[in-house]
């Protein structure tokens, strides 16, 4: 999917692989790894993703995976949070319409799946302000954090690496990244000059659950000190085939239509997209300077029950990226991120258009990393955030709000001994959110100003080589957005009328992770527990009264918890240069409720156990096959519906075939291979568009 790995790349992706062990694990290890993977949590990159095997190395240590969203270049093992990285063939392999769906599969992560062309990544139960997604490290600055049927402006085809923080992320990347971050990294902008002369990436795929078609195409090339880039897709997909009926028995016998009822076929669920990014970096000795210029345009249907309903987006974007790098200056490395985005959709029925949503933002930041002091390294800077936000028609829920954040932080690190490391950071956020359409009174009527301070502790305790254990505690605060303060009006999407709270105080919670890892070895992994109180969870509740024949919904504070675990374990059967064959387990599990009404939060995901096996082989490839187990969601809010649970097969493959110097790539993915009847409990159209049937994609990848 996205342009060739470099050399590098290559190498930290093949850590992932299962490690040759020299001896068999002892009966304990076995045991205690069996025990917590069957019951707790988090870890990173899914076993699957495997590269060809290195014969010059004795041992893959996930410790040289490096998370390039930490500001203290941490890796993998030794990261203070839990982190879960995807790249490289297992990328391209789960790549879908949306960026949420292209995750839904990774430990703690789901799908809002409000619509095939609408999916924003849940971690752990939250999703909307509460989970920050990122292109490079600057915000997508599009409208899927006001809606769930609003679209992630991210074109999941063209990147080449997406890393997963799970758990609080605000002291990193501000106060909308308190429940969890997901950054999007691309090679757009260059940041070294490469040694080929030109290399590229030319793709084609085709799936059945939806007839889609698609192509892609990168492409590098040095010019003197210059890198220049440029790539584009397009992606047509028609209604996915579904199993059986759309809406749900109760729906069916409690609300017939005056038409006939959906079935095998979910009606206004095609999408459509195309994009194409130019970008240019000067490369010199210790730097670089670039900048990017991208078009991306989306046509998606939204399957909300109701008839003709789709959604036509379009966002330019213009990235401005430079760095510089010192090797006897105390700021060793200094990078300034520049991101200026204009977005706008118009929601049509039919043909007949009606509500238009318009932003206007613009984003920035510099991070500073400072030499290492006697074992302190660590990591400060600015940033700032300024949109204008505006929604015209009749379903125009939110008011025209602009927003205005300006931020400095703080990240460091002290190596304490040998084998326990420190962390310690904090974030002051200084945020205007004003809005000139709220019709309230008072001396703060359509202006509030908050001032929040985020603090984050960490401690990582290398017992050996092999384990790692790791605490992270973060106090944050999340200012309110202009749609909890000045909401009113119908949110179709949501099937409520809003009412925003103008005296809304800032969201504050205070998250615990601790995240046990072991490097290598037959058996590795991760297990891990979390705990997030909030103090002032900003909820949407409702009032049994109903305005517009739709029930009314207001914005409120409750005191709230979240707590659960996820993990990763596998075992390898097999490890060779010539052979490879391993068994991974992957539960995860969230719980929420209110302590304020003792009512559960809605759309929490239910408990999940993934289980999967992958043989590889340097003459035939890799295959890979799995079984996804989703089991009931009853833990539901008020006139929220229980969610039955559902197994689900799953199968991929890919191979490379050297062509010359070049590689062509065949990957074969089937989904769902049961047909089995799902539904996401996360997804707010859940009772009326189920998750696609059966179905098999084909796709032929060619790298030069």
């Amino acid at each position: 999917m996205g342009a060739a790995l470099s050399a590098p790349q290559q190498v930290k992706m093949s850590m992932l692989r299962c490690c040759r062990p020299p001896k068999l694990p002892c009966v304990a290890e076995i045991c205690v790894f069996l025990i917590i993977g069957a019951s707790s949590s988090a870890y990173a990159q899914d076993p699957a993703a495997t590269a060809t095997p290195n014969p010059d190395r004795e041992d893959f240590h996930l410790n040289e995976i490096v998370v390039e969203s930490s500001l203290l270049n941490e890796t993998l093992f030794d990261s203070a949070q839990s982190v879960s990285v995807l790249s490289g063939t297992d990328l391209d392999l789960k790549a879908r319409d949306s960026l949420g769906d292209t995750l839904a599969l990774e430990p703690g992560v789901n799908s809002s799946s409000f619509a095939p062309g609408a999916g924003r990544p849940v971690i752990r139960g939250l999703s909307g302000d509460r989970v920050r997604i990122l292109e490079n490290g600057i915000g997508t600055l599009d409208v899927s954090n006001v809606s769930p049927d609003h679209a992630v402006t991210v074109e999941s085809a063209l990147v080449n690496k997406i890393e997963v923080i799970r758990g609080p992320a605000a002291l990193l990347y501000g106060t909308s990244a308190v429940g969890g971050l997901v950054n999007v990294f691309d090679n757009r902008i260059a940041e070294f000059m490469q040694r080929e002369p030109v290399s590229g990436t030319v793709e084609i795929r085709g799936e059945s659950v939806n007839l889609e078609r698609s192509g892609l195409f990168a492409l590098d090339a040095p010019a003197g000190p210059f890198v220049l880039h440029v790539d584009g897709s397009k992606q047509l997909a028609d209604d996915i085939h579904i199993p059986g009926y759309a809406r749900t028995p109760q729906l069916r016998a409690t609300e017939p239509l005056d038409y006939p009822e959906p079935q095998g076929t979910l009606p206004w669920s095609f999408t459509s997209s195309d994009n194409l990014t130019l970008g240019s970096s000067y490369i010199f000795k210790d730097g670089f300077l670039g900048a990017a210029w991208s078009d991306y345009n989306t046509d998606y249907g939204v399957p909300n029950g109701e008839e003709d309903i789709s959604i036509d987006a379009h966002r330019r974007r213009v990235d401005v990226r430079g760095g510089l790098r010192s090797d006897d200056a105390f700021i060793e490395d200094a990078k300034l991120r520049l991101g200026l985005v204009n977005y706008d959709h118009t929601e049509f029925q039919a043909l007949t258009a009606g509500t238009q949503f318009t932003q206007h933002g613009l984003e920035g930041r510099m991070d500073l990393k400072h030499r290492d002091m006697g074992g302190l390294t660590g990591t400060g800077g600015i940033q700032f955030q300024d949109t204008d936000f505006e929604a015209i028609g009749e379903e125009a829920f939110q008011p025209p709000t602009s927003s205005q954040t300006y931020s400095l932080f703080d990240l460091e690190e002290y190596k304490l001994s040998r084998s326990l490391t420190l962390q310690l950071g904090g974030r002051l956020d200084w945020s205007n959110v004003k809005s000139d359409g709220f019709s309230g009174t008072g001396d703060d009527a359509g202006s509030r100003f908050f001032d929040t301070f985020s603090q984050s502790a960490g401690a990582i305790w290398d017992i050996d080589e092999r384990y790692s254990l790791a605490l992270s505690v973060a106090n944050t605060q999340r200012a309110p957005t202009g749609q909890e303060l000045y909401a009113d009006g119908p949110h179709v999407a949501t099937g409520a009328y809003e009412i925003g709270d103008p005296n809304l105080d800032p969201e504050r919670s205070l998250g615990t992770d601790l995240t046990f890892r072991k490097n290598t070895g037959q058996f590795r992994g991760f297990i891990g527990g979390f705990y997030n109180h909030f103090w002032n969870y900003i909820n949407l509740t409702p009032n049994g009264q109903e305005e517009e024949d739709l029930p009314v919904y207001l914005f409120d504070q409750i005191e709230a918890d979240f707590l659960g675990f996820e993990s990763q374990v596998q075992y390898c059967l097999k490890d060779s240069v010539q052979e490879e064959w391993s068994i991974d387990v992957q539960p995860d599990y969230v719980w929420a409720r209110s302590q304020t009404t003792g009512e559960y939060i809605p759309r929490m995901p239910p408990f999940r156990l993934l289980v999967g096996t992958t043989y590889t082989t340097q003459r035939l490839g890799r295959a890979r096959l799995e079984v996804q187990q989703v089991f009931d969601q009853d833990k539901v809010a008020e006139y929220e519906t229980t969610t039955p649970g559902y197994t689900m097969l799953n199968m991929y493959y890919s191979r490379e075939i050297p062509v010359g110097a070049d590689t062509l790539e065949v990957f074969l993915r089937g989904t769902n291979l049961l047909s089995e009847k799902a539904r996401n409990a996360v997804s707010f159209t859940k009772d009326v568009a189920p998750l696609p049937g059966a179905s098999a994609m084909l796709g032929f990848r060619y790298r030069f």
